[in-house]
């Protein structure tokens, strides 16, 4: 992987928000391919969750409202399906947010692609799990301009890329209490018993624009310190895109580290009809997220969705081989 450029930062939790019924009872694809354990209850109480830990320490969480969510006021317009994801980082909250800052504010202020793109300072968080105990965090969450002047290469019109809102930048978290109370990874039998046999997230897709894909470029790469890999077709409709390589919070974790190189964030135009309709519908941000697994006895690539159609079609399951990727794909 020599000349790659990977990032320090890496993915913390992809957020799949559920209506009650599909919370209090998860629907096959996700039951049948995964170990779901309870969550807890958000300070503030408007909102619980469920959580499906993997072994490289990140996690999708099931969020489902109780009441208006006022302390998730940027997710309250979202409907269910993928609507958010965390990054988080080997250094402090607060010198992440002073990196991240820096990096947005150089060049006279046009490291966000003059997308209006700022964050705020850190906020405590926090829930309850079932068991009784309080697990605390901070969150940086982007301020995002709407406005022309505060963001001239804004997508426009707003009601077309953001019919709900604008969410097309990660946020980070940073535990206060021990991660592995938040995530418990290391808990074999959580994190290791899905019969899914997923190991980790390999990727999240951001769909933007194609005109403004330059502009994503340069947040994106502002956000994550890192440049962008460019993929064959960049600049040519359909298939613009580009990645940003991340590391994975448990670097021991085997089938991850094997990955090294292919764990990332792709920012790319639309490419079909499904690709235009989602964005019509939900808005500029994450379109999709691929969960690894190895694929046991068998010497073939297999990748698809959860489901056929609906939420579970935006999840995609990539079973691989141990060390298919080891001496590039054969």
């Amino acid at each position: 992987m020599a000349g790659l450029s990977i990032s320090s930062y890496s993915f913390d939790h992809v957020i799949l928000l559920l209506d009650t019924a599909d919370f209090e009872n998860p629907p096959e694809w996700l039951s049948k391919n995964f170990t779901i354990i309870e969550g807890g209850t958000h300070a503030g109480g408007s909102s619980r969750n469920k959580l499906i830990v993997f072994p490289d320490g990140t996690y999708i969480e099931l969020i489902n409202w109780i009441s208006e969510p006022k302390e998730f006021f940027d997710w309250a317009n979202k409907p269910p399906g993928l609507i958010d994801f965390a990054l988080t980082t080997p250094t402090s909250v607060h010198d992440t947010f002073d990196e991240v800052t820096a990096r947005l504010e150089a060049d006279g202020g046009s490291g966000d692609g003059g997308l209006g793109v700022k964050y705020k300072l850190p906020l405590a968080g926090g829930r309850k799990r079932k068991d009784g105990q309080h697990v605390q965090w901070h969150v940086t969450k982007p301020v995002l301009a709407s406005d022309s002047d505060a963001a001239p290469n804004l997508p426009v019109p707003l009601d077309k890329f953001f019919p709900t809102g604008r969410l097309d930048t990660p946020f980070f978290c940073h535990d206060v209490t021990e991660r592995a109370l938040r995530v418990p990874y290391a808990e074999k039998h959580i994190s290791e018993t899905h019969p899914c046999g997923a190991r980790g997230i390999v990727s999240v897709e951001v769909v933007v624009p194609e005109e403004k894909i330059d502009s994503y470029i340069r947040l994106y790469g502002s956000v994550l310190g890192v440049e962008a890999n460019v993929h064959g077709g960049y600049r040519y409709s359909p298939t613009t895109s580009v990645s940003f390589l991340l590391s994975t919070p448990n670097a021991d974790e085997p089938a991850m580290k094997a990955l090294r190189g292919r764990v990332g964030v792709e920012v790319r135009a639309p490419r079909d009809q499904d690709d235009e309709a989602w964005v019509r519908e939900r808005g500029v941000g994450i379109r999709e997220v691929r969960i690894f697994a190895e694929a046991k006895g068998e010497d073939e690539v297999d990748e698809a969705p959860l489901d056929s159609e609906g939420v579970g079609a935006s999840l995609v399951l990539v079973k691989e081989p141990a060390g298919f990727w080891q001496d590039g794909p054969r």
